[in-house]
């Protein structure tokens, strides 16, 4: 085995190199800034085109069983797609929904999986895990009703939420945790768009019955596990759009010229912009060692390292999206330039899964070393 590791590192390495390609193509073709604009007023409230080019490429398909439409992929693949998708500052729910898809080819039994997997692959269904914060015990509530289910509890502000066919609920059921699927159309849903125009919803479970095969296997543990998966996932994304906000700033302060020449030449700005790529790199090199963490069997090592890199990338992400705006001056939180959506990505990213606080708790608590 150890000696072709090798050969099939440096396979899945060109199948990363050729699916990049492929993707940066499409992205060039579906994700101008006038694009996005119009993708974000219409009525999805993301690209419908850009979602059915992920489709056909594949991507919504990475990583879930071959069995129902899947392919081969693991991680390191959505955590590239989502480093080029924030770069872009995609607005579709494509991280919400392989984080749940991978969830169900877990922990879902053969007729739930025959039942949702073939869409999810093949782009014709989103679905997004109803919860937010790794360290968040506010969790719907589970009761037995006849032979099924009757859950109880609310949920706000998830990702991509309003454009989910499908939800995991994570519930208490018996004095455990219960993951439960749930059709979009069995909730009270309010969608809306948030301040960086991706799309989030919030639920309302207000006695939806289930029925009893609608119950995923697993509970606390695969929650955790997808919920570190997201986390870093988000963090990859949020690395895709430092790296974009960073050669925006750089190209502007080499076009932007006061006193007769570029303000690139400015010490001041030079120090500035040296620390914006520092932060990135940090930002990146944290985010490669949680991905490496998602990979291993140790729970605890895994929260602690995603925990670590969400409180790192928040850290590199805010100072990367003050210097932008700085640069930039005045325009750099217009509407109709980019800087100022790159500073909201960024700033939104904060806000998902958790606070800062939560997460630093998360890696100083006993057992995490």
């Amino acid at each position: 085995m150890n000696a072709i590791a090798p050969e099939m590192e440096e396979d899945g390495a060109q199948v990363r190199a050729l699916l990049r390609q492929s993707l940066e193509t499409a992205l060039a073709r579906h994700y101008s800034f006038e694009q996005r604009r119009a993708a974000h007023h219409s009525a999805a409230r993301h690209s419908t085109g850009a979602w059915a080019a992920y489709a056909a490429l594949g991507l919504t398909a990475v990583s879930l069983p071959d069995a129902h439409g899947g392919l081969p992929g693991g991680l390191a693949e959505l955590a590239m797609i989502a480093e080029l998708l924030g770069g872009v500052l995609a607005l579709e729910p494509y991280r919400a929904t392989m984080v749940a898809a991978r969830l169900l080819a877990r922990g879902g039994t053969h007729a739930q999986q025959a039942r949702w997997l073939p869409g999810l692959a093949a782009g014709t269904c989103k679905a997004v895990l109803a919860h937010m914060a790794p360290d968040d015990r506010s969790l719907a509530e589970a009761s037995h009703a006849g032979e099924g289910w009757r859950l109880d509890g609310r949920a706000s502000v998830i990702p991509g939420g309003d454009a989910a066919d499908l939800f995991i609920v994570p519930a208490h059921a018996e004095g455990a945790v219960g993951l439960f699927l749930v059709p979009a159309r069995a909730v009270a849903r309010r969608g809306y768009g948030c301040f960086d125009w991706t799309g989030a919803a919030d639920i309302v479970l207000d006695g939806i019955p289930v029925p009893p095969d609608a119950k995923l296997d697993g509970g606390e543990e695969a929650l955790a596990q997808a919920l570190d998966e997201a986390v870093m996932l988000a963090c990859a994304d949020a690395v895709g759009a430092m790296r974009a906000a960073n050669r925006l700033t750089r190209d502007y302060a080499r076009s932007r010229r006061q006193f007769g020449v570029a303000i690139a030449s400015f010490q001041v700005l030079q120090h500035r912009m040296a620390d914006m790529a520092i932060a990135e790199e940090l930002a990146a090199s944290i985010t490669a060692a949680a991905l490496a963490a998602c990979a291993q069997t140790d729970a605890a090592r895994r929260a602690r390292a995603v925990s670590a890199a969400k409180v790192a990338v928040g850290d590199a992400g805010r100072e990367i999206a003050h210097h932008c705006v700085q640069i930039h001056g005045g325009m750099g939180l217009a509407e109709e330039y980019p800087a100022a959506h790159h500073f909201a990505r960024l700033g939104m990213f904060e806000r998902l899964f958790g606070d800062r606080d939560g997460h630093v708790r998360r890696v100083a608590a006993p057992g995490s070393q």
